[in-house]
């Protein structure tokens, strides 16, 4: 009679093994299912998107750099930028030059 009260030790720790096995397949499936389709939903969003507003901003902006005029608050003279870069690095060269030339220890 005691063999009827045995369990079955090798059919439970196999069916534990299994069940673990399942339900960790299963969260990894529905893990890239999951992220499958938020990349989808990304694709859909960035696809119908629209960049009106942030293309006005920047040609306001690249309009405001490449202009000439007075600053009526403070008076400045406003030059585009290419020019302020050119004007900067010509009195660049020229003080360094100037600084060779004097032999001082300046930079």
């Amino acid at each position: 009679m005691a063999a009827y009260d045995d369990l079955n030790v090798n059919r439970i720790f196999t069916v534990g093994i299994l069940s673990i096995v399942v339900t960790a397949v299963t969260a990894l499936a529905v893990q890239v299912l999951y992220y499958t389709m938020l990349g989808w939903q990304q694709e859909e969003t960035a696809a119908e998107s629209d960049y009106r507003r942030q293309n006005q901003i920047l040609a306001e902006q690249a309009e405001e750099i490449s202009t000439y005029g007075v600053n009526e608050e403070t008076g400045n003279v406003i030059i585009p930028i290419d020019q302020a870069i050119e004007y900067l690095a010509k009195e660049k060269s020229k003080s360094a030059g100037n600084a060779k030339d004097s032999g001082s220890d300046e930079t």
